[in-house]
Order: C-alpha cells, then structure tokens, then sequence
C-alpha cells in the first residue's frame, strides 16, 4: 500500500495550528488515522507504517499521537485499564467494542443527538464545564457472534 501520496494542504496547516513541525511521519500518521475506520492503536499504527518508515520508533508514533490528541484531532477511546485506540472523528459518538477479538465500531449515527442532549444536559444540571464523554457499547461483532453460533451448533451436532 503507498502511503507517500500528494499531502492534502489541510493536513499540513492541521498540524502547523496544532503546533506540530510538519514531518514525513508525522504526515503519514495524521493520513493513516483520516483514513481509517479501523480505530487504531499505537503498535497498529506504528507496524502499518513501518515497511515504509524504517526510522519509525513506537515512541515517535506514540508521542505523535498524544500530540494530536491533545490539539483536537485525535480522539483517545479508553478499551480497557491502559489500552487506548484512536479515533480521527472528534465529534462525540459511541463505539461498540467486540469483547472477543477487540474489532472498534462506530454506531450506525443514530445514538449521536442523544449524545448531544447528554452532554449539554451535563453542562446545564451541574456545576462542570464538560468538555468530552466517552460511550462504548461493549459485546460480540457480528463475525464473532457467527463463529460461536457456528461452534454451537457443531457441538450440538456431535
């Protein structure tokens, strides 16, 4: 897969308002994640990467993508105590997260204006100026769900 394509402009100023030094890798980070529905995790990141980054260290995309985490674009998705994935679209949404092989799915859209109302209805009923809420639906993902139906039904059959 050629990751080393024309730069669209905006990834560049996205980076330059965010503060970031505008580099090679920092690029194909910031493209991988715009580009992926995937929600990623660093080592994901960093192992997609690597065949055309050989330089590339696990710290350098870790940091990278704390840095853009905490310029905005990046959203960090709390898996499980210290195991994050990441998530391009900021705007608040819930996720569904296989408990088996870990696959990260954005909902179908539907649960985003009941999102909206709570954290607005959080601002407005307490004392806090919330910025952010996380909302992860947690179960099998339908290829899951197949495998153990199948395995089911053959253990019925036995």
């Amino acid at each position: 897969m050629e990751r080393r394509e024309h730069v669209k402009p905006d990834e560049q100023q996205a980076l330059r308002l965010a503060g970031m030094r505008v580099t090679p890798q920092r690029l194909a980070i910031m493209r991988l994640m715009r580009g992926s529905k995937a929600h990623p995790s660093p080592e994901m990141v960093y192992q997609e990467l690597k065949p055309d980054f050989p330089g590339l260290s696990p710290n350098t995309v870790y940091q990278t993508l704390h840095s853009l985490e905490e310029a905005g674009l990046l959203r960090r998705i709390s898996m499980e105590e210290n195991v994050y994935r990441y998530d391009a679209n900021v705007k608040p949404h819930a996720h569904l997260v296989c408990r088996a092989c870990g696959r990260v799915d954005d909902t179908n859209g539907t649960l985003e204006p009941l999102l909206d109302e709570l954290l607005h209805n959080g601002s407005a009923t307490t004392n806090w100026d919330i910025l952010a809420m996380d909302c992860c639906f947690y179960g099998r993902c339908p290829d899951c769900r197949k495998s153990s139906e199948t395995l089911q039904e053959e253990d019925q059959g036995e």
